[in-house]
């Protein structure tokens, strides 16, 4: 593969991903006049990060269940990020390498 060949790659590759970013822009310009999609576009992040989160603690098994569920009581009593997450990482950890159970 010549140099030229690497140019042009990077060069498409450039254009489409600055069309991506540009067209999400502008779709978002249009799609507010329509009514309640605010509440439709503040809904995505929550979403995103479910559909992102759910299929590894299914992945996981039980133990990501039960660690997701003591998370999610952390979370609930001391409202602290960093120690449910640590918790739940320490506990899949500790399932891991057969320390648990």
């Amino acid at each position: 593969m010549s140099n030229i060949d690497i140019l042009t790659i990077i060069f498409f590759v450039a254009i489409g991903t600055y069309t991506l970013r540009v067209s999400g822009l502008l779709l978002s310009n249009r799609l507010k006049k329509f009514k309640n999609i605010d509440i439709f576009l503040d809904s995505i992040p929550a979403t995103l990060l479910i559909s992102l989160i759910v299929p590894s603690i299914i992945k996981t098994g039980l133990i990501g269940i039960i660690a997701s569920l003591i998370t999610i009581l952390i979370m609930y009593k001391v409202k602290n990020v960093l120690l449910a997450m640590s918790t739940a990482v320490f506990i899949v950890a500790l399932y891991r390498n057969g320390l648990l159970f």
